[in-house]
């Protein structure tokens, strides 16, 4: 009988401690499920100021602050050099930092294979989600002697070499999509590489350069003020606020390239973190000054994908890459 009422006595005691340990470990398990930052965000954009992935990083951080997607402000730093790169490095060298992201894009996929194996590849970061699809253009000075795409073709037959195009870094999709061209068309540009298409577009507008690859985000001032003109673009249909820019396709040279823009964080952040940033970039995509502010603005065409999603679209666009790579002689 003794022995009865001090085992009632225990399990009595053992289920009390367990009730009183219920709050503490409930509160425990619904902060680690709530993760939010506790102090600004450091949003590294690997490109000089006046490039689309500067413009991709400050219209997020505007959007986040105006639509409160977020209890702290994202701060932009430009890290540009090294063809993306070095901020690419250093926020792959921050691991486990919860108040990190990159801007992503697929030049920082193709950079890697191109300078060696010090960089850091989409492998050294967290993938956190894919955001719009931007477009490649060709644009030249208004005063440019050839109307057409076919024009500076059929120039470059007659005087190889006798043209320089300006793009992004050195193996970037600017000069993938360069190779594209040279491969379609049968004839030689010389390639100059910038930090940046605001960059680009300077050396354009100065005459050190007879065309540059510019995405639509980087040279819509200059075409509202009518001082440059576009020639093509690499899409398999023409561009609703360009129809009359034809296609490379249209003039006969199969061109055609798909220019991913996403973020990134550094490595070995926990999942609660990865999912307060989903969360927070698809309130992003969803929001109506996201569609109007930067996706109508710039001409880009929605694209969100979770963070599982845009890793296998990344990983895709390597073995893509790769091969142009080894065309231009970066990638054996």
């Amino acid at each position: 009988m003794r022995k009865d009422v001090l085992r009632r006595c225990v399990i009595t005691t053992a289920v009390l401690l367990a009730m009183a340990a219920l709050p503490f470990v409930t509160a425990e398990l619904r902060a680690a499920g709530e993760w939010n930052p506790t102090k600004p965000i450091q949003f590294i954009a690997p490109y000089a100021p006046g490039g689309g992935s500067d413009i991709l990083a400050r219209s997020i951080a505007k959007i986040v602050e105006s639509e409160k997607f977020s209890s702290q402000p994202l701060i932009v730093t430009n890290m540009p050099g090294g063809g993306t790169t070095i901020g690419t490095t250093s926020v792959s060298q921050a691991k486990g930092n919860t108040h990190m992201l990159l801007t992503f894009i697929s030049a920082q996929v193709s950079a890697p294979m191109t300078v060696g194996t010090a960089a850091a590849t989409y492998r050294d970061l967290t993938m956190i989600s894919g955001l719009a699809l931007d477009e490649q253009t060709i644009a030249v000075k208004k005063d440019f002697p050839f109307k057409t795409i076919k024009d500076v073709v059929e120039e470059l037959k007659k005087k190889p070499n006798s043209l320089v195009v300006g793009g992004g870094g050195m193996g970037g999709e600017d000069q993938m999509c360069n190779r594209l061209l040279e491969k379609a068309s049968g004839v030689k540009f010389r390639y100059v590489s910038f930090n940046s298409g605001g960059e680009c577009i300077t050396a354009l507008l100065g005459g050190h350069v007879d065309m540059v690859w510019v995405n639509p985000a980087e040279f819509i001032p200059q075409y509202e003020a009518k001082t440059i003109r576009i020639l093509g673009v690499a899409n398999e249909k023409r561009m609703a606020d360009f129809p009359d820019v034809p296609t490379f396709r249209d003039s006969g040279y199969d061109v055609t390239f798909k220019f991913f823009r996403g973020i990134a964080a550094p490595p070995g952040i926990p999942g609660e973190t990865v999912a307060f940033y989903e969360k927070m970039f698809k309130q992003v995509s969803d929001s109506k000054a996201w569609r109007d502010n930067y996706l109508k603005r710039y001409m880009l065409t929605p694209w969100y994908q979770s963070s599982k999603e845009f890793a296998k679209s990344v990983a895709q666009s390597e073995l893509v890459f790769r091969e142009i790579l080894k065309e231009l002689g970066f990638v054996k």
